[in-house]
């Protein structure tokens, strides 16, 4: 069989570039595109803002516990400012009523001073012959204080005070036995001496101090 044959070439598929996207569906495209982007612009807006809200929130948390700070140290500075100037007007008092008593004392002390050589008289109170309490009696008498006539008695009366702060002027009071009752009173001079209405034998004036077993009391 002779001829020509023709070959029939098979349709050709269109190109990818070459299928065009409607019109319609492009503009679909963009809507979804930028609602998304708004989206995003939203959450990071709002991101932004809770950021800004937190960050405010904590710069007023700290500025409060800054002024509770500030108001616990002034109130702290305040406390010792006054107890400072408690103390100062306590030290003051004390020194005060130091020098009123010292000059008391030293009037005491020469009244006291004044009745050496008196005689010792049982139950006597001046002016020329006394007995422990007589003698005690007799010379706060003289400055203005009224002490009753006995060793014991006395001790009720008088401000008890420490061996540390006793003073010159100040009652001594000698317990009997190991610290049981009162049993003598005589009046501090200072340096471990008395001035006292001792006993027939030593009668009345300044002594070394006899015994320790006592405590002391205040009455100026």
């Amino acid at each position: 069989m002779t001829g020509t044959l023709v070959a029939s070439a098979a349709p050709t598929a269109p190109a990818r570039n070459s299928i065009k996207t409607s019109p319609a569906a492009f503009i679909d495209t963009l809507t979804v595109t930028d609602e998304r982007s708004s989206q995003r612009a939203a959450d990071q807006a709002g991101d932004l803002v809770r950021r800004q809200r937190a960050a405010a929130a904590a710069r007023v948390r700290a500025a409060k516990i800054a002024a509770a700070k500030r108001a616990a140290l002034q109130a702290a500075a305040k406390r010792r400012a006054a107890e400072a100037r408690k103390k100062r007007t306590a030290a003051r008092s004390t020194r005060a009523s130091d020098e009123r008593m010292s000059a008391s004392a030293a009037h005491v002390l020469s009244i006291a001073a004044a009745q050496s050589g008196d005689r010792y008289s049982y139950g006597g109170n001046g002016p020329d012959a006394f007995d422990c309490s007589g003698f005690t009696q007799y010379v706060f008498g003289k400055v203005g204080i009224s002490l009753p006539h006995s060793s014991s008695a006395q001790y009720s009366v008088a401000r008890h005070i420490s061996a540390s702060q006793v003073r010159p002027g100040d009652l001594v009071f000698v317990h009997n036995g190991g610290g049981g009752s009162i049993g003598h009173v005589a009046i501090y001079a200072g340096n471990g001496w008395w001035y006292e209405a001792s006993n027939p034998s030593t009668g009345v004036g300044k002594h070394r101090a006899w015994s320790s077993n006592v405590s002391y009391g205040r009455v100026l």
